[in-house]
């Protein structure tokens, strides 16, 4: 039986959740390291100068600009002097925005439209209970926390729980607008990464996806770093590393019973691979959302 039966068409049911919005105003003390969230950050800067670290690089924040942190991206924040921004935590639920975000390469920072700042306005005023008592990470990052975040947000009006996911949508589609997608036109590596997406834990050899898509191994794995930039080897271990991720914040299982739902028998390899990836243990993540 074909190991391929892949869909090329997609419904986008995103489910926002607002954990947090407010204004922080700082000076000099807005600095953490290897902070590393479940949930989506965006920042609206009013005044100041601060810099925010992820993938190796260094980045500016500077009023009139929103800055956009994905679910799950390792980051530093730093500020010298005078810094204010407003911030918004939230969580999709769906998971399909964090898919969105590694099927696309977009700005991080772009400037604020009149729209965005009417927006957050609208929000804090909105939610003024949401604002953080305690900017440190360690505190608010919590999962304790964080699920409790998710329960007071289903408690709302209906109305006001599409009202708010909507405004954050109009947010990150702006952030959006400008992505350019990681496109893969072969069909025959859309057909792999179905598979390999699909189950995660079973992942056939590459031999065996070679040969389902009619082409010799190398060839294959020539045409898939073409197409994708990075070898099959590669996605496969940074996608069972982010599911690892998602699972070890968002479920009561032990790193070895995460570890055999993406793949990994030997929970010592498991280990050594994710805190390449992440920079970080298993552990780690989950003492810092616990």
């Amino acid at each position: 039986m074909p190991i391929f039966a892949y869909r090329e068409v997609y419904t986008m049911n995103y489910d926002f959740k607002l954990l947090n919005i407010g204004h922080s105003h700082h000076q000099g003390d807005w600095n953490y390291e290897r902070v590393c969230s479940p949930f989506s950050r965006i920042y609206w800067v009013t005044e100041g100068r601060g810099e925010v670290t992820f993938v190796g690089q260094t980045h500016e924040l500077r009023p009139g600009h929103l800055c956009l942190i994905p679910s799950f991206t390792t980051h530093n924040v730093h500020c010298d002097g005078a810094f204010g921004h407003y911030y918004l935590h939230f969580l999709d639920a769906s998971r399909q925005v964090f898919d969105l975000y590694h099927q696309n390469q977009f700005p991080l920072i772009i400037p604020a439209t009149e729209v965005d700042e009417r927006i957050v306005r609208y929000l804090t005023r909105l939610a003024p209970e949401l604002a953080l008592k305690n900017k440190d990470p360690r505190n608010y990052e919590a999962s304790t926390r964080i699920l409790q975040g998710i329960k007071d947000f289903q408690q709302r009006p209906v109305a006001r729980q599409m009202e708010i996911s909507g405004l954050l949508q109009i947010l990150l589609s702006h952030f959006f607008a400008q992505a350019r997608p990681r496109t893969v036109s072969d069909k025959r590596i859309l057909q792999a990464l179905w598979v390999v997406n699909n189950d995660l834990a079973h992942v056939p050899s590459l031999d065996r996806l070679a040969d389902e898509a009619c082409m010799t191994k190398d060839s294959f794995i020539r045409l898939f770093r073409r197409q994708t930039g990075t070898t099959p080897t590669d996605y496969i271990i940074r996608r069972r590393i982010t599911q690892a991720q998602l699972l070890l914040v968002s479920e009561r299982k032990s790193v070895k019973q995460v570890a055999a739902m993406v793949g990994y028998e030997n929970v010592s390899y498991f280990g050594r691979t994710f805190r390449r990836i992440t920079g970080m243990a298993p552990m780690e993540l989950v003492r810092q959302n616990r």
